[in-house]
């Protein structure tokens, strides 16, 4: 049971990653190379602020602002200027050199150590069969959950949903149906930044707080997003999922915890191998082959 709900909680942020990651994506069509140098920063800050005496959910609020006020010079720096993101892929280049400028920032500011980070509820934990669970494990699993079933009900139930949708999927025409779209496109990456935020700070207690966090931590969101398949909430959750249970059923197989990246990205790399789009995004072409074929 325990390794089961620690597989839940840690395919949980995972997914929340790839969540922020897809939100981006599936807006502009970019992927935010920058994206675990936020988490990093959020992540930091909250720290910093915890250290200073800010009460835990003020310190998750510090760190949720300075996520999206980074993503939003990110957007106006490397992004924006570009014009059309579809044919000029200049913001390969400008988001994943702005993640290094970030990250070395980062070292001069915060400096090089380690630190660690407070659970929710602090040490608290509960009995579940018998068996010791925190109780941070399993806010993990529930706040996941209904950031995911929030997100996807804006984005299909509401005004500004519809936007980010017709944004994603034509810019200039939403523009002449009277749509902000640098506006829903700056909301992205403040949605983002929020998601990559509070994922930071429910994760940093297991990974420890420091400028090693964007490549240990961000690196799982990119290959879970990829795994369930790129741009959708769905997606998301199920290559975190399967994620955090491959790599506990690997740990318990005796699997050193220094090799566990490399067989998360082999098992991202099969998965794309015979099924390109993702879990997600394979079972959705058969499903219309299915329809087209009757």
């Amino acid at each position: 049971m325990q390794s089961l709900i620690f597989a839940l909680a840690y395919g949980s942020m995972y997914s929340l990653l790839a969540l922020a990651i897809g939100i981006v994506s599936s807006t502009t069509g970019i992927i935010n190379f920058a994206h675990g140098s936020v988490v990093m920063v959020a992540t930091m800050m909250a720290y910093r602020s915890l250290l200073l005496g800010v009460p835990y959910l003020g310190a998750v609020a510090i760190g949720m602002l300075t996520a999206m006020i980074l993503n939003f010079i990110l957007y106006k720096c490397c992004v924006e200027r570009l014009g059309d993101l579809h044919t000029n892929i200049g913001w390969i280049i400008t988001l994943f050199g702005a993640g290094l400028v970030v990250d070395n920032l980062s070292r001069i500011v915060f400096g090089l150590n380690t630190n660690s980070f407070p659970r929710l509820f602090n040490d608290i934990r509960i009995d579940i069969f018998g068996v010791n669970i925190y109780l941070h494990e399993i806010a993990m699993i529930v706040i996941a959950a209904a950031i995911g079933i929030a997100y996807q009900t804006m984005s299909t139930k509401t005004k500004i949903g519809r936007a980010l949708r017709a944004v994603s999927i034509q810019p200039q025409t939403a523009r002449l149906m009277g749509i902000n779209s640098d506006f829903v496109i700056m909301l992205s990456f403040a949605l983002s930044g929020i998601v990559a935020a509070v994922t930071g700070c429910l994760i940093a207690p297991y990974t420890k707080v420091s400028y090693l966090m964007t490549a240990s931590v961000a690196l799982k969101g990119f290959a879970a997003a990829m795994i369930g398949g790129f741009g959708n909430t769905a997606g998301a959750f199920v290559g975190g999922i399967a994620l955090g249970i491959m790599e506990q059923l690997l740990s318990l197989a005796g699997v050193p915890p220094t090799l566990l990246n490399a067989f998360s990205f082999i098992f991202m790399i099969v998965v794309l191998i015979f099924l390109p789009g993702g879990l997600i995004n394979a079972r959705h072409m058969h499903l219309s082959r299915r329809k087209k074929a009757k």
